[in-house]
C-alpha cells in the first residue's frame, strides 16, 4: 500500500454495526460468534488478489485490486451487501449482521492519508446509518478543509441551495398520511444532492448550524400554512440548539407570522441529549411545550437517560429507534424492547412512532402491539416537496 507507483485502487474499512447492542441483546458469547461470522463473510467477499486483514476495534480493511472507478466499486459493494442479506443462525439465535463501510480511492498518495479518509467515510456511514459511504474530497472534515466548507455552507444558505425533503408518517390503523418528517438536503451548485451527514459536524463546530436550523424550522412552519390542518411536520433539532434560548423566540414568531397551530409542529430530540446540561434543557423544552409545540424523543432506547429524568420531560411522543424495529422479527430481545417502549409510552400517555418500517409483516406486528404511527421505506422514501405534495397533500 505504500509507494507512489501503486495503481489506483479503492481501499475500504468495514466494521460490524452496533456490536455493543449485539452484546446487550444476545450476550457476549453469541456476539463474539456473530463477529467471527462477520469476518468469515468478509473473507469470502475479498478476492484472492485483494489485500485484506482484520484490524483492531472490530474492523476489516481491504484494498480492492483493480477496482478504481465508481462502476466497479458499485459492483463490489452490491456483492458485499448481498453477502450480508441472510441472517446468522448461531447458538439457537437468528440475528441479522449489519455493517458500515467507508471507501476511498488510493491514487498513490500516502497510505495513512487514504486510511484517514476511509475513517472519515466510515464515520459518515455510521452516523447516517448507511451500509456504504464513499469519501468525497470536498467534504473532508480536516482543519484545512473546514473553513472552505463553512464558507460553502454560508453561501448555500444565502443562495437558497438547501431544501427540505419529506418522508410520510402514517396512522397505524387507517394507513393514512397524517404528516411528515422534514429532512434537510443540500442541492449544491454542481448539481449534487448532499446528505447532512457529510457536513453536519462541521456546521455544528462553527455555529453555521444555528442559521441553518432556524431556516429549517421557519420553512417547516411556512409549509404547514399551505397544508390541510390534519397534517403535521416534525423536524430534528441539534442538541446544541436545544440549549439556545432563542429557539423559543424563533418558533413563536414563525408560528404567529404564518398563523399555524403550534401542535402541528413536532420537535424531535435525541435521547442522548439527556446527559448534557439537563436543567437548561428541561427549561427550554417546557417553554416550547407552553407555546403548544410537541416534543418527540427520537432514537428512543439507544441513549442513557434514566427514568427519573425521563418522567420530568414534557414529551408527547416516543420514536422507537429503527435498529429495534428492523430487527424485531428476527430477534426476541428486539421485539421485547419494542413492546416495552410502547408500554412505557402508554403509561405516560404518550404516542409512539415506529421508524424503519420496511416490510408489511413488521407493520402488522407494530399495529398489533399498539404503535400509533409508522414511518419507513415500506410506505415511501423522503421526497422533494413537489413530489410529496403531489402524492399526499389534497
Amino acid at each position: 500500500m505504500s509507494g507512489n507507483k501503486a495503481k489506483p485502487s479503492y481501499i475500504g474499512l468495514i466494521e460490524i454495526a452496533d456490536y455493543e447492542g449485539l452484546v446487550g441483546r444476545h450476550g457476549p458469547a453469541s456476539a463474539q460468534l456473530l463477529l467471527e461470522e462477520f469476518y468469515l463473510r468478509l473473507q469470502r467477499w475479498a478476492r484472492p488478489k485483494d489485500q485484506a486483514k482484520v484490524l483492531k476495534n472490530r474492523r476489516f480493511m481491504v484494498m480492492l485490486d483493480g477496482v478504481h472507478d465508481d462502476a466497479q466499486l458499485q459492483l463490489a459493494t452490491a456483492k458485499l451487501i448481498r453477502l450480508f442479506e441472510a441472517p446468522c443462525e448461531l447458538m439457537g439465535i437468528t440475528a441479522p449482521i449489519k455493517f458500515h463501510a467507508g471507501f476511498c480511492l488510493h491514487e498513490g498518495q500516502d497510505a495513512e492519508q487514504t486510511l484517514l479518509r476511509c475513517r472519515i467515510a466510515l464515520r459518515q456511514a455510521r452516523k447516517g446509518e448507511l451500509a456504504i459511504q464513499v469519501y468525497h474530497y470536498e467534504f473532508q472534515a480536516t482543519l484545512d478543509d473546514e473553513p472552505r466548507l463553512v464558507e460553502a455552507l454560508e453561501r448555500a444558505l444565502d443562495r437558497g441551495e438547501f431544501q427540505l425533503y419529506y418522508q410520510p408518517k402514517l396512522h397505524t390503523g387507517y394507513r393514512t398520511v397524517i404528516g411528515a418528517e422534514a429532512l434537510l438536503r443540500w442541492h449544491s451548485s454542481d448539481k449534487k444532492v448532499i446528505n447532512p451527514v457529510q457536513f453536519i459536524d462541521v456546521a455544528e463546530r462553527y455555529d453555521v448550524i444555528r442559521p441553518i436550523t432556524w431556516w429549517v424550522m421557519k420553512s417547516a412552519v411556512a409549509r404547514l400554512r399551505n397544508w390541510p390542518d390534519n397534517l403535521g411536520i416534525s423536524v430534528n433539532v441539534p442538541p446544541c440548539l436545544l440549549l439556545d434560548d432563542e429557539i423559543v423566540t424563533v418558533l413563536s414568531d414563525a408560528l404567529a407570522i404564518y398563523s399555524v397551530a403550534p401542535h402541528r409542529l413536532t420537535i424531535e430530540i435525541t435521547e442522548n441529549l439527556m446527559i448534557s446540561d439537563y436543567e437548561h434543557l428541561v427549561l427550554n423544552l417546557h417553554s416550547l411545550h407552553d407555546i403548544g409545540v410537541r416534543i418527540s424523543i427520537d432514537d428512543f432506547g439507544t441513549g442513557y437517560s434514566s427514568l427519573a429524568q425521563f418522567r420530568s420531560l414534557p414529551a408527547h411522543e416516543l420514536k422507537i429507534d429503527k435498529s429495534f424495529v428492523m430487527a424485531m422479527r428476527e430477534s426476541e430481545k428486539d421485539m421485547a424492547i419494542v413492546k416495552a417502549v410502547i408500554d412505557l409510552a402508554r403509561n405516560f400517555s404518550m404516542r409512539v412512532v415506529a421508524e424503519g418500517v420496511e416490510d408489511q409483516e413488521t407493520a402488522s406486528l407494530l399495529t398489533d402491539l399498539g404503535a400509533d404511527q409508522l414511518q419507513g421505506f415500506l410506505f415511501d422514501k423522503p421526497l422533494p416537496l413537489a413530489d410529496f405534495e403531489k402524492r399526499y397533500v389534497r
